[in-house]
């Protein structure tokens, strides 16, 4: 069992990541409406062997937490997520890094074009594995509104 979904809530939404260990890849990743993402997760959970849920402990956890305990997924852990938004800009252009222009400046000022929340998941759970994975060209991230 190496699958594992990330999640980073939101007040209005929330970026979700589903990734492997043991390939080291990401999976899918994408951002979702708040009523959404149960039905994601749950697919996601009859599709997968998931090893575990991590969601990050931040805005609306408790309200992500009860949606999926009603889905009657259980295998949650919390995790600390302070920062993880302005370091997932640091990883965003790791990831996709900018054009030759745009290397010249320093990666403070620059603001990725994409939403974050789904490179946040990443975030999360890079942290808590204490591992960094990679992501495939072929994975886009998601609108799941």
């Amino acid at each position: 069992m190496s699958i594992f979904i990330s999640i980073d809530p939101g007040n209005k939404k929330c970026g979700l990541l589903l990734a492997d260990i043991k390939s080291g890849n990401v999976l899918e990743a994408g951002i979702s409406s708040l009523n959404k993402f149960p039905n994601l997760v749950s697919l996601w959970t009859a599709n997968y062997q998931i090893s575990k849920i991590i969601i990050g402990d931040g805005t609306n956890c408790k309200y992500i937490e009860n949606q999926l305990k009603q889905k009657d997924i259980f295998n949650l852990i919390f995790v600390n997520e302070r920062g993880s938004t302005l370091r997932a800009r640091f990883r965003y252009w790791e990831i996709w890094p900018p054009n030759y222009f745009l290397r010249l400046l320093p990666k403070e000022i620059l603001f990725p074009p994409e939403n974050l929340d789904a490179v946040v998941a990443l975030i999360l759970l890079e942290d808590f594995l204490n591992f960094s994975f990679i992501w495939p060209e072929k994975v886009d991230i998601k609108i799941w509104l």
